[in-house]
């Protein structure tokens, strides 16, 4: 009887066992996909910054930051699958993980240092998820009209799957990941891709691996819209002139007394739009030494502003 009821209870754990792992992985899957809803929450909170160099995740070249601003070290399209399955990572200074956790209050690091996963602190809590794998924040392409995009993504596999992404392109890599539906438990791979990588890559991709699930399902992404908005200064009076700081261009907008509208898609650095968050201030008088402040707010909307 003893012996019956051990078979029993093996044929039990055999039959049970998948389903358990199954539950852990969905629920192990559900929890990443909720840190990296937490870390674009946390992403978005720096926008209204005025640290570009140190806290301001959106400090990117070409819209319209100070000369010296330390730009924020984006990961690069073309090169997920370095970063993703690199076994370290590298503390930057103006890195986005580095960036995230001096906004969380982390301050568990140095400057430089190589850290694994295994080092289990604070910051590599942010570097790496449960799989050892690297999450990575892609900077989209610069320059787009009224938006600036981003992608946080997680690769929900075993670092030595090492799955390919594109090379080519780095435009053509970011959009075809954000374009592409990834939710689905049987999820593919843009089929654009089969023209990208060789067929094998595209077969792991889109093969089946633990829980019935896709590689390519296992790719969680949470994609990011920052938004540029304008700002437009109408100076009607007839004695003092009008200055706007937009972020860290200080007065990047001069408007003489009485000289009608200017519009910020018209200023250097700002012909796309202003990022969200930025903090604008405006000055008034008839000269620069003697100018007074009349206006400071940051920017989330489009904004009218006129000088009486």
């Amino acid at each position: 009887m003893l012996l019956v009821a051990v078979a029993i209870l093996g044929v039990l754990a055999g039959i049970l066992a998948p389903v358990v792992a199954n539950k852990l992985d969905d629920a192990q899957l559900r929890s990443e996909a909720e840190v990296l809803r937490t870390l674009r929450g946390d992403f978005e909170a720096t926008y209204d910054s005025v640290d570009y160099s140190n806290l301001n995740e959106a400090s990117i070249a070409g819209d319209g930051l100070a000369p010296g601003t330390l730009f924020t070290t984006f990961d690069q399209a073309t090169g997920l699958a370095a970063r993703m399955f690199a076994p370290t990572v590298i503390v930057d200074t103006a890195g986005w993980v580095t960036k995230l956790a001096i906004k969380r209050g982390v301050n568990s690091y140095m400057a430089g240092s190589s850290y694994s996963a295994l080092t289990q602190n604070q910051y590599t809590s942010i570097a790496f998820n449960a799989y050892g794998v690297q999450r990575c924040l892609v900077l989209g392409p610069t320059g787009e009209l009224g938006q600036q995009r981003y992608l946080l993504i997680s690769a929900m596999v075993p670092p030595y799957r090492v799955l390919a992404f594109p090379t080519a392109d780095n435009t053509q890599t970011f959009n075809s990941i954000w374009d592409q539906s990834w939710a689905s438990t049987q999820a593919q791979v843009p089929a654009l891709w089969s023209t990208l990588l060789p067929a094998q890559q595209i077969a792991l991709w889109n093969a089946a691996s633990s829980n019935n699930r896709t590689n390519a399902s296992r790719l969680l992404v949470e994609r990011i819209i920052q938004p540029k908005y304008s700002l437009t200064l109408a100076n009607n009076s007839q004695t003092d002139t009008a200055w706007v700081d937009i972020g860290s261009a200080v007065n990047a907008i001069t408007a003489g007394p009485n000289s009608g509208t200017v519009q910020s898609g018209s200023i250097s650095g700002f012909t796309k739009g202003i990022l969200s968050g930025r903090l604008i201030v405006v000055r008034r008088g008839p000269g620069v030494a003697s100018a007074y402040e009349v206006q400071r707010f940051f920017l989330y909307s489009d904004v009218n502003l006129t000088i009486q």
